[in-house]
């Protein structure tokens, strides 16, 4: 189920807990990863975080080309450097500010 864009709290309670108490599991797919920036409670922030962090998983083609990759790269003692697609506001909308100035935070926080 695809949640709605920019979930409150009473979506969650209201849609996807039934669901879960009727299936046991859902997937959600294209979940709103702006943890910092949509009026949550800190609580509810940290479990959404922790939730997408432990169902996590990758098919099983892509694990294990990863690990024939990293069985490789450590035989012929390589170093790979993968540069993910970086977006000009992916800082703004992470919610991260770790290590970020004063004035780098305020205009973290503008652009949210």
């Amino acid at each position: 189920m695809p949640p709605i864009r920019w979930s409150n709290i009473s979506y969650y309670e209201n849609q996807v807990l039934p669901l879960l108490l009727k299936h046991k599991v859902i997937q959600l797919n294209r979940t709103n990863a702006r943890l910092a920036n949509n009026g949550l409670p800190g609580g509810i922030q940290k479990l959404r975080c922790r939730v997408n962090f432990n169902a996590l998983r990758f098919t099983t083609q892509i694990g294990e080309l990863g690990r024939r990759m990293v069985k490789v790269l450590r035989e012929k003692r390589l170093v790979l450097a993968l540069h993910l697609r970086y977006e000009m506001d992916m800082l703004a909308f992470s919610g991260c500010a770790h290590d970020c100035y004063s004035k780098e935070k305020e205009e973290l926080t503008r652009m949210r």
